[in-house]
C-alpha cells in the first residue's frame, strides 16, 4: 500500500499536466519531475490529450497584461489578491489557468471577467478556501507522511476531475450523470 498511494497522488497528476501544487508555495526550481513510464495505449491517449488541449487553448489577454512582468508577485499587477501573494504573475495565471482545467470550467465561474478583483461570487471564496485547505492538506499532511515520495501532493484535480462539483460521478452502466454527496 505504501507504494500505491505516492502513484496515485503523483503518477495521475503528472500525466493529467495538472500539477498545480508549485504555485502553492514559494519558487522551486522549473525542473519539472520525469513522468512515470506509460505504455503504448497510455503513451497513445497522452499524444490524443495533449493534441486536443493544445488545439483547445485560447489566447489569454492577462498574459498581454502581465507581458515583461511575469516574474513580479502577483499582487504587484493584480488587485485582491489574497491567498497566492507572493507567487509570480506568470506562474499565477498558471495556476488560475490549471484551477479550470480541473474543474472543467473558466473564469467566469469564480470572476467577473468585467472587474476581476471583485469579491460578489460566492465561488470565488469557496476557491480561496479550498486553496487554502489544498495547501494546509499538503504541507500539513503529506509532506509528513512518512514512506511517501517527496514530490508528492494533491491538487484540485485530485478531487475535482475535471468536474465544478467534486462529488461528480458518471453512472458507467447507463452513461448518465450523477452527484452524490
Amino acid at each position: 500500500m505504501r507504494a500505491v498511494i505516492p502513484s496515485l497522488l503523483t503518477g495521475g497528476l503528472l500525466i493529467a499536466g495538472l500539477a498545480a501544487a508549485p504555485a502553492f508555495s514559494t519558487p522551486q526550481s522549473s525542473q519539472t519531475p520525469p513522468a512515470p513510464p506509460a505504455s503504448s495505449s497510455d503513451a497513445k491517449a497522452d499524444a490524443k490529450a495533449d493534441a486536443k488541449a493544445k488545439g483547445a487553448q485560447r489566447p489569454n489577454p492577462l498574459r498581454q497584461l502581465i507581458a515583461g512582468r511575469e516574474n513580479q508577485p502577483a499582487e504587484t499587477i493584480f488587485k485582491n489578491i489574497q491567498v497566492l501573494k507572493g507567487v509570480p504573475a506568470g506562474r499565477f495565471l498558471d495556476t488560475m489557468e490549471s484551477f479550470s482545467h480541473s474543474l472543467g470550467t473558466n473564469c467566469k465561474m469564480c470572476h467577473d471577467t468585467e472587474n476581476f478583483a471583485s469579491d460578489d461570487k460566492d465561488e470565488k471564496k469557496i476557491a480561496r478556501g479550498m486553496i487554502t485547505m489544498t495547501r494546509d492538506i499538503n504541507e500539513k499532511y503529506i509532506k509528513t507522511m512518512p514512506g511517501l515520495d517527496s514530490d508528492a501532493f494533491v491538487s484540485c484535480n485530485s478531487c475535482h476531475h475535471g468536474h465544478a462539483n467534486p462529488n461528480f460521478r458518471e453512472d458507467s452502466a447507463s452513461g448518465e450523470h450523477e452527484h452524490h454527496g
